[in-house]
C-alpha cells in the first residue's frame, strides 16, 4: 500500500465530482456530526444503559472522547511519517482522517450496546418468523444476520442511509471509510477464516453493501489477501482508530464504572496507576480530592498509552503498509499486561453488575420483540401485494408505523427477503434504548402512548 492512495480525498459514489471543492476530512467530520444517526447515539448504551446520571458515558460521549484520542494519536504519527507522506499532505491531516473516522466508529450500533447485537443474532437463528427468511437467503446473505455486526451496519450507515440514502450516504472520503473499516472482509466463515489476524475477528459490510466496500478498497488501494474470499488487509489508520477506541472503553470506562459505585476509588487508582509514571504518581498525590486523583490519573494514562501506541506504529509501519502486520496496537505496547488485567476487572466485576445483566436480558426480548412484529407484519404485506389480496389489519398497523425509507419505493415492500429484512433491522438499529423500549410495551400493550 501507498500512502498516496491511502489518504484518497476522492468522495465515494460523488455523481458531480467536477462542481466539488477540493474534499477535506474537516468536511467528513462535520457531516458525521450533524447527522441524524451520530446525535441519536446520545440515547444508546455504552456500559450503563438508561442511566440516571448525567455523568455517565453515552456512545455519543464515548465516540466523541475517542474522536479526541485518535486525534492526538493520529497526529502523532502523522509527524513520525514525515517524509514518507505525499508532499500535500500535512502531517495533522493524519490526525484528521483519523480523528473523523474514530467518530463514526459506533455509529451503526444498535440498542443495548453489544447485547442488541447479541439479540438481533439469537433472533435471526431461532425465531419462527426469521425462519421465513432463511429459507429464502443465500448462505452469505444469511451470514450477515447470523454474525450480526454493528461495525458493518455502521458502514452502511454512512454509505448508503444517512443524508443520501441510496445514493452516497454521507459522500465520506475514501481515506476517511477506509480508516473506519477496522474488518474488512465478508460475513461469512471461508471469508474470515481466509487470515487470521485483528482484522477478521469480526466483519465489516454486508453482501448488500460489497460494490461500496469494493470501491473504498479500490480507490486507497488495499491489499486483497484472497481471490477465493472477501478478505482485504486493513488501511494503516484503522490501526489507530481501534487504538483510540481500546483506550477509551478501558481507562474511561473504568472511571465511570468508579462513579457508578461499582469499583471501589482504591481499585480504580491502584489499576490506573499502573499505566503511570513514578514522577507522574506523585504529580496525582498532590490532589486535593478522590475524584481529583482519578480524574488525573485518567489523563495522564491515557497520554501515556498513546504514545506507547505511537511507537508501536512507527516500529511496525513498513509491515503494516504491506499488510503483514495484524495485531492490535496496545498488545504490543508495554502496556498489554495492564490492559488485560483492567479488561479482566471490567468483564468480571462491571459488566456483570446486576443492573446491567437485567437491562442486557431485557434488551434481547425488547430487539427480538420488535424484529418479529415488524418483520412478520412487512412478510404479510409483501406475500399479499404479490397474491394482490390484502394483509391482516394487525401488519397494515404495524407498517404504517414504519417511515418511507424502511419500506421501499412508494411504501410497496421489496420482493426481495433479504432487502425486506435489511430494512427492518435499519429501522430498529437506529432507535435509540428508550426509543425501542417504549415502542416495545406500546406493541406489547403494557403502555399506551
Amino acid at each position: 500500500m501507498e500512502w498516496q492512495k491511502l489518504l484518497s480525498e476522492s468522495r465515494t459514489r460523488d455523481k458531480h465530482p467536477e462542481s466539488r471543492r477540493r474534499p477535506s476530512w474537516q468536511v467528513d467530520f462535520d457531516r458525521i456530526t450533524f447527522s441524524s444517526a451520530f446525535r441519536r447515539l446520545q440515547g444508546k448504551t455504552q456500559v450503563f444503559s438508561l442511566s440516571s446520571s448525567d455523568y455517565v458515558r453515552t456512545r455519543l460521549t464515548h465516540s466523541m472522547e475517542t474522536a479526541v484520542v485518535a486525534r492526538s494519536l493520529g497526529t502523532a504519527v502523522g509527524y513520525a511519517l514525515i517524509g514518507e507522506l505525499p508532499e500535500h499532505i500535512h502531517p495533522l491531516e493524519i490526525g484528521m482522517v483519523v480523528s473523523a473516522a474514530a467518530l463514526a466508529h459506533d455509529i451503526g450500533n444498535p440498542p443495548f450496546g453489544h447485547s442488541g447485537e447479541d439479540a438481533i443474532r439469537e433472533w435471526f437463528a431461532r425465531s419462527h418468523t426469521a425462519e421465513e427468511f432463511r429459507k429464502e437467503l443465500s448462505a452469505s446473505e444469511a451470514a450477515d444476520f447470523m454474525s450480526f455486526e454493528g461495525n458493518a451496519q455502521g458502514f452502511r450507515v454512512l454509505t448508503r442511509l444517512q443524508m443520501y440514502r441510496e445514493d452516497g450516504g454521507m459522500r465520506l472520503t475514501a481515506a476517511t471509510l477506509g480508516a473506519a473499516l477496522k474488518y474488512p472482509v465478508g460475513s461469512t466463515p471461508a471469508d474470515r477464516q481466509s487470515h487470521k489476524g485483528a482484522s477478521t475477528k469480526k466483519f465489516g459490510f454486508f453482501q448488500a453493501d460489497k460494490a461500496e466496500f469494493e470501491e473504498v478498497a479500490h480507490e486507497t488501494g488495499l491489499i486483497r489477501r484472497s481471490e477465493k474470499a472477501d478478505c482485504w488487509s486493513r488501511h494503516p489508520l484503522a490501526f489507530l482508530v481501534e487504538a483510540a477506541d481500546d483506550i477509551c472503553y478501558r481507562i474511561v470506562d473504568l472511571e465511570d464504572a468508579c462513579r457508578q459505585g461499582i469499583l471501589a476509588h482504591e481499585e480504580t487508582e491502584e489499576l490506573l496507576r499502573t499505566l503511570v509514571t513514578a514522577s507522574q504518581a506523585e504529580r496525582v498525590e498532590k490532589q486535593e480530592t478522590r475524584r481529583e486523583k482519578i480524574n488525573m490519573l485518567r489523563a495522564l494514562s491515557i497520554g501515556n498509552v498513546i504514545a506507547a501506541a505511537r511507537e508501536v506504529f512507527s516500529a511496525n509501519r513498513k509491515a503494516i503498509l504491506e499488510g503483514e502486520f495484524d495485531e492490535d496496537l496496545i498488545s504490543q505496547t508495554k502496556y498489554a499486561e495492564q490492559f488485560a488485567k483492567i479488561a479482566d476487572v471490567q468483564k468480571n466485576k462491571v459488566y456483570k453488575t446486576d443492573r446491567v445483566v437485567r437491562i442486557e436480558a431485557a434488551g434481547f426480548r425488547v430487539i427480538g420483540g420488535l424484529l418479529d412484529a415488524f418483520a412478520r407484519a412487512i412478510n404479510d404485506v409483501a406475500s399479499a401485494q404479490s397474491r394482490k389480496v390484502s394483509p391482516s389489519r394487525e401488519s397494515e398497523k404495524l407498517v404504517q408505523l414504519l417511515p418511507d425509507e424502511f419500506i421501499g419505493p412508494k411504501r410497496e415492500p421489496s420482493n426481495d427477503a433479504y432487502q425486506r429484512l435489511l430494512r427492518i433491522t435499519d429501522f430498529v438499529c437506529g432507535m435509540t434504548d428508550a426509543y425501542a423500549l417504549q415502542l416495545f410495551r406500546n406493541l406489547s400493550g403494557i403502555s399506551l402512548p
